[in-house]
């Protein structure tokens, strides 16, 4: 996700460019479209990154890119460059030598199009808005569809890492994972 904004953005590619020295911000994923998650995604098409959206987002996305930022100029209108969006259906998979990460469109209650991550190697599974790991994690609405999602790909023994809490361990949040 790119949270809030270009400063927010920005300051997050920075600290990835100097932990990384050389290395391009090659994609982006935006979990869905609400702007708490995408506010600074213009900031990384600038990079060059690829975006990635759950279906049906495309459009919209290619909406934003597109749209003049003349009062207060972003990097984008700064250094304009044609947006590269692709979008996930139900499944794709980002994998190099070093590592694998398994993106999953998820139908839920929140938002129509939300992708979950999984970082397959470390076994840790990126949800937001659904499950925020903070306490006890009640059984709702959100969590059974993230449970739904980890039962259909066959995902076991995970870290959940929730966009606005901490993280949480699969088997102990079981009961709010549940099926109906």
């Amino acid at each position: 996700d790119a949270p809030y904004g270009e400063l927010l953005s920005r300051l997050v590619i920075d600290a990835a460019k100097a932990k990384y020295p050389g290395k391009p911000i090659k994609y982006l994923v935006l979990t869905h479209h609400h702007m708490d998650h995408t506010g600074g995604t213009r900031t990384y098409i600038a990079e060059g990154a690829q975006v990635i959206v759950p279906s049906p987002d495309k459009a919209h996305f290619e909406k934003v890119a597109r749209a003049p930022h003349t009062v207060a100029p972003d990097d984008l209108q700064k250094k304009p460059m044609a947006a590269k969006i692709a979008e996930v259906k139900d499944q794709m998979t980002l994998k190099d030598d070093v590592g694998e990460i398994r993106l999953y469109n998820i139908p839920n209650p929140h938002a129509q199009g939300m992708i979950i991550g999984h970082v397959v190697k470390d076994n840790i599974v990126w949800v937001t808005d659904l499950v925020s790991p903070r306490g006890e994690v009640e059984r709702n609405p959100g969590t059974i569809a993230v449970g739904e999602a980890l039962r259909k790909y066959g995902v076991t023994g995970a870290t959940i890492a929730g966009g606005h809490g901490t993280t949480a361990k699969q088997a102990d949040i079981e009961p709010a994972l549940a099926q109906n």
